[in-house]
């Protein structure tokens, strides 16, 4: 089964985005990662294994069109599966593993696992509260299998000011389009998070320069 991993990226810490494509490699199935440069300089990753898009602008909208075109490449190369990963986050070992055989096993057209949160210096926090597959999900825990790569396109259908929750847009189109989606309850994904809520959800005072945000899943995008 051959396996892409989608990553946007603007501007992102090079620190960070080789942790985030270190994650990927180290996967116990194979994957092959999709850089995809939002406009910005391209990153510096002498280490990179796989394919590095640069987009000559940025489009502003927290990386849904890069997240598109990134899918088109996936398809293009003849993906069996389509996964998300944002520059700043990383995978746990056994994510997309454990992804594929909940999938396969259930028959499922896309599924999404829980994720857990992550200080800025990348220290544990919590188990996120909010992502519980009903509620809402993550861009960076979904999986998407081939059936349902038509849906992908929702990335870019809605307008600029719904950009940064666009995440739960194309997990709701895809159950209205009657695709058959899964939650894995296991938190499989480190989310660095600079989001309020989360400091408060785990009694902690959040950071200098931390988002407070009404938003409880707390989408950002670097």
């Amino acid at each position: 089964m051959k396996i892409c991993v989608v990553t946007p990226y603007f501007e992102t810490e090079e620190s960070w985005l080789r942790q985030c494509h270190a994650s990927v490699r180290s996967q116990s199935v194979e994957a092959h990662h999709i850089l995809v440069c939002d406009g910005a300089a391209r990153a510096a990753l002498p280490e990179f294994r796989g394919s590095h898009i640069v987009l000559q602008r940025n489009y502003q909208d927290y990386g849904n069109t890069p997240r598109l075109i990134g899918c088109a490449h996936a398809m293009a190369m003849e993906a069996d599966a389509i996964a998300f990963l944002d520059a700043d986050n990383w995978y746990y070992p056994g994510h997309l593993d454990g992804l594929i055989r909940f999938a396969t096993e259930n028959l499922l057209d896309a599924v999404s696992s829980a994720r857990m949160l992550h200080r800025l210096d990348g220290t544990t926090m919590k188990k996120c509260p909010t992502v519980d597959g009903r509620n809402y999900i993550d861009t960076n825990c979904l999986l998407v299998m081939k059936p349902a790569f038509r849906h992908m396109i929702a990335w870019t259908l809605l307008p600029q000011d719904v950009a940064a929750v666009m995440d739960q847009f194309v997990w709701k189109h895809m159950i209205n389009a009657g695709a058959r989606l899964g939650f894995l309850d296991q938190p499989s994904v480190a989310y660095r998070t600079r989001h309020v809520v989360h400091y408060q959800q785990a009694g902690e005072a959040p950071p200098a320069g931390a988002v407070d945000r009404v938003d409880p899943h707390g989408a950002h995008y670097h």
